[in-house]
């Protein structure tokens, strides 16, 4: 595997700190790296919100070294504790905490940048070292770092587990449980182009407003600021951003796009939206799946609901830059308030998130089979308490970035078992490819992760007349 080139790429906005102050030693990018590593997998918060309290102490540069160091370490988190402790002779378990974010850190540089010194890489590694625990734990991190900078290739470090399944779940840095399961489901090809696009850094996508001159007009605005883009080829309403930071633009400012995956674009629209249709989007923040369709089609009357008020806040802050006016409702949609019926109830059910691991790569050392089970009931609650708001002979649009069958087909057939008055929407004639690719049944559509976008699950059904 050759390493990669470091370039700062284009992050998203960072706001004011949530998490404990630095001292003066994680003022180093490199120990403010360990810092987040190890808050983020102590924790249950995203990276992000660890990043967003780090990035603004350090230059555009060492922004995105920082970035870069957080998230590739744990996308390779497995891969690289199996170097470490084969460089130890000990296991893994047996370092002492402390130590272990450090060397994680120290070990990625090695193993995956090639603009970063090995020298510098060790060097830091062994002063934080110095002031996390005793003499002896700086010489062992020490010693451990430099066997690996002697050899700083993978294929230096072969993997000797007997086991296939734990074998390959090693070497793609995956739980063995996650990689059995897509074995199972999906078979061994579409397998390995899971784990690889998993471990690959994602570009930003753009939504483009069709009313503000759709995706072409966004791409020239952007090129004449300096940015680099291209058209995305799930979404008529993506772009692709390849080199600069949109966020920065006048465009941005002006409202004039959302930063939104190019296979969440594409899922929103299934089926594309009609003038004057009226929808409920009943777990809306931050907003996405309304902003797709009001993107496509400004005539659209989007409400608006979600139950968490520091969300629906984010979530009003992103229809006040994109000058949007559309109602918007606190309310559990396990028990919404409205009493008007709805063209289309679009419901953003909750998930794992497995279709979203290389843009939240944290969330591979926190699923299980059983969060699986519990989100599933949490699902079937929420399509409960919005059935009765589909007008009859109207859409319920059910959405997952999950790609597990528990969280998507057999929610909805446990649904059905109990709903008569609903029945899967075929999907076939109202796609066009390349999103009519991903219809895997009557209703259902889904998107593995893949090229430079996440994967993504939609069921459709559709409410009898009578």
């Amino acid at each position: 595997m050759s390493k990669r080139h470091y370039a700062p790429p284009a992050t998203s906005q960072t706001g004011p700190g949530r998490s404990r102050r630095f001292n003066s030693r994680q003022d180093n990018v490199r120990a403010a790296a360990a810092w987040v590593l190890d808050r983020t997998l102590q924790s249950l918060a995203p990276a992000d919100s660890f990043l967003e309290s780090a990035l603004p102490r350090f230059d555009d540069r060492d922004q995105g070294l920082l970035r870069e160091l957080v998230m590739g370490s744990l996308r390779w988190l497995r891969r690289l504790d199996y170097v470490i402790a084969a460089a130890s002779n000990r296991s893994f378990e047996q370092i002492e905490e402390v130590l272990r974010s450090p060397l994680r850190i120290a070990t990625y540089q090695l193993l995956f940048l090639d603009r970063v010194p090995a020298h510098a890489a060790v060097h830091e590694a062994v002063e934080q070292a110095h002031q996390l625990t005793h003499r002896g734990g700086a010489s062992f991190v020490n010693g451990v770092l430099r066997r690996i900078a002697r050899a700083p290739r993978l294929e230096d470090w072969p993997i000797t587990e007997a086991d296939p399944v734990r074998r390959l779940a090693i070497e793609k840095s995956h739980p063995d449980f996650l990689v059995a399961r897509w074995l199972d489901r999906f078979g061994t090809a579409r397998t390995l182009d899971l784990l690889d696009a998993n471990n690959r850094p994602k570009p930003m996508h753009l939504l483009a407003f069709r009313d503000r001159g759709g995706r072409e007009l966004l791409a020239e605005t952007l090129i004449d600021e300096g940015l680099e883009v291209e058209p995305a080829a799930l979404s008529p309403l993506g772009l692709i951003v390849r080199r600069g930071n949109p966020l920065t633009s006048a465009a941005f400012q002006r409202g004039d796009f959302y930063v939104q995956d190019e296979a969440s674009q594409a899922a929103a629209l299934i089926p594309l939206p009609r003038r004057g249709e009226t929808v409920l989007d009943a777990a809306a923040a931050p907003g996405g799946k309304s902003f797709a369709l009001v993107a496509w089609e400004p005539g659209v009357r989007v409400t608006m609901s979600d139950v968490s008020p520091s969300r629906a806040s984010r979530l009003r802050g992103n229809l006040r830059r994109l000058r949007r006016s559309l109602p918007l409702a606190v309310a559990d949609a396990g028990a919404p308030p409205f009493q008007r019926p709805f063209d289309r109830v679009v419901l953003d059910l909750p998930c794992t998130g497995t279709g979203t691991l290389r843009r939240n790569p944290e969330i591979k050392w926190r699923i299980s089979e059983s969060e699986i089970g519990r989100l599933t009931r949490q699902a079937l609650r929420l399509l409960e308490g919005t059935a009765p708001l589909v007008a009859p002979g109207g859409r319920l649009v059910a959405i997952t970035c999950s790609l597990e069958r528990e969280e998507n087909e057999d929610v909805m057939a446990r649904f059905l078992a109990t709903h008569a008055e609903f029945s899967p929407l075929p999907l076939d004639s109202l796609l066009e490819n390349p999103v009519a690719a991903g219809v895997t049944a009557p209703g259902a559509w889904r998107m593995l992760t893949g090229g430079d976008h996440d994967g993504f699950s939609v069921n459709v059904l559709a409410k009898a007349r009578s």
